[in-house]
């Protein structure tokens, strides 16, 4: 066994022992539910350690004994005593914390897709997945890298997007993939793809949402539908593929912003963006320098929601050169 994944490996469980009320709190995506539900297995532990804050409940959320899944600081969490952070995200690696400070490191020298992959790298000699997990692990790194290209990457996808909004479908794959019953996860995907038309017609319909403001262009939906939320997740990648600069797709709630995502396939760096919108009180800001999400919590319209925007942008773009 390689160095890195030895010390990653003891980290873990040395934290477990040291704190065995321990909870894992994961990023609630694709890949933080496979990643949480992998790591439980790993660790000889029950699923039901495994929680998904709601994003709009980071800025107030309080994590402590703690494992963490792609949530850090910079999503608005407030680190309390001892927590243990892993992400694959810049340089992949698993943090011990001791409230907002860093106090040791294991780096990865590998480049991994998803943190699902992390984990399974780490506790590879202490899982057996078969060749049908190996084949959705696979389709995990296609969907968080945003680089989809098989048929079953494509169809998990869209399966999940349907339902991304539903706390008890999140418990249910998480079980499912706790306990690798992959054909029960492929029969859930055939079931779910039956109703996709619906998308489709929901994305020919938001079509008409879509404007350009200088380096942004820029869609709304409403955050209480589950069609335009899945909806929006496949116009953005569409609209990421045609645009030069930078894509931002803003949630409503009674017309008024709530919550942002934004992309780019420009050399922009988004942590940039991130940081200058993080200077305005009640925004929070963060992600990976090409995708990332805003909680806007203060009153705003989506006029003043897109100047704010617009203007970290432009402040990053000069600053970049």
């Amino acid at each position: 066994m390689s160095f890195e994944r030895e010390e990653g490996k003891k980290m873990l469980f040395q934290f477990v022992e040291d704190h065995p009320e321990y909870t894992i709190l994961s990023d609630p995506d694709l890949d933080g539910i496979f990643t949480a539900a992998i790591l439980a297995r790993a660790l000889k532990t029950d699923a039901s350690r495994i929680q998904y804050p709601k994003l709009s409940e980071m800025g107030s959320l309080k994590v402590i004994k703690s494992i963490l899944i792609e949530l850090p600081i910079t999503k608005g969490l407030t680190y309390v005593s001892r927590n243990v952070l892993i992400d694959h995200h810049e340089s992949p690696s698993i943090a011990l914390y001791n409230g907002p400070t860093k106090i040791g490191e294991v780096l990865f020298n590998s480049n991994f897709r998803s943190v699902s992959r992390l984990v399974y790298y780490v506790f590879e000699e202490n899982i057996e997945i078969d060749e049908q997990g190996l084949k959705l692990l696979d389709a995990i790194d296609q969907i968080d890298s945003g680089s989809i290209v098989s048929e079953l990457a494509d169809s998990l996808n869209k399966a999940f997007l349907l339902n991304s909004l539903k706390e008890k479908v999140r418990e249910e794959l998480t079980l499912i993939v706790y306990r690798m019953d992959w054909n029960s996860l492929l029969s859930w995907i055939d079931r779910e793809l039956n109703k996709w038309s619906t998308v489709e017609e929901a994305i020919e319909r938001m079509k008409n949402s879509v404007r350009t403001v200088g380096n942004i262009t820029y869609l709304t939906y409403d955050v209480a539908s589950q069609v335009e939320a899945a909806a929006r997740r496949i116009l953005m990648m569409r609209l990421e593929e045609s645009s030069k600069g930078v894509v931002v797709c803003i949630g409503l709630r009674k017309n008024k912003p709530v919550s942002a995502t934004i992309a780019t396939y420009s050399n922009l760096d988004l942590n940039r963006v991130y940081e200058n919108l993080r200077r305005r009180e009640g925004i929070q800001a963060g992600g990976r320098k090409n995708i990332g999400g805003i909680q806007f919590k203060t009153d705003l319209s989506l006029e003043d929601a897109l100047s704010l925007i617009q203007n970290a942008v432009e402040k990053s773009l000069i600053n970049q050169d």
